[in-house]
């Protein structure tokens, strides 16, 4: 499957305190996670560290459905999760 980027890219700053995205927009499937420290996210409410782990300068393709917020929390150290819309 191919993916185009758009334009809509979220800087979410995360600490030891768990940081929102904005809603994914209404025509979004896929995003794509980039984070610069280990952290956490959560798709499905406030994200901490016994949820799904995302290594840093790694990228994952994550299924969303409009409007999801995606939550995120540092393991060790402050960052950064870009998280980049993409369309089919």
């Amino acid at each position: 499957m191919y993916y185009s980027f758009k334009d809509n890219v979220q800087a979410v700053a995360y600490t030891a305190t768990a940081a929102n995205s904005s809603a994914i927009s209404d025509q979004t499937r896929f995003v794509r996670l980039y984070a610069t420290t280990d952290c956490h996210i959560n798709l499905f409410g406030t994200a901490t560290t016994s949820k799904t782990p995302l290594a840093a300068k790694d990228y994952e393709i994550v299924k969303v459905a409009p409007g999801d917020v995606i939550s995120v929390i540092r393991n060790a150290s402050n960052g950064t999760l870009f998280i980049t819309e993409l369309t089919e």
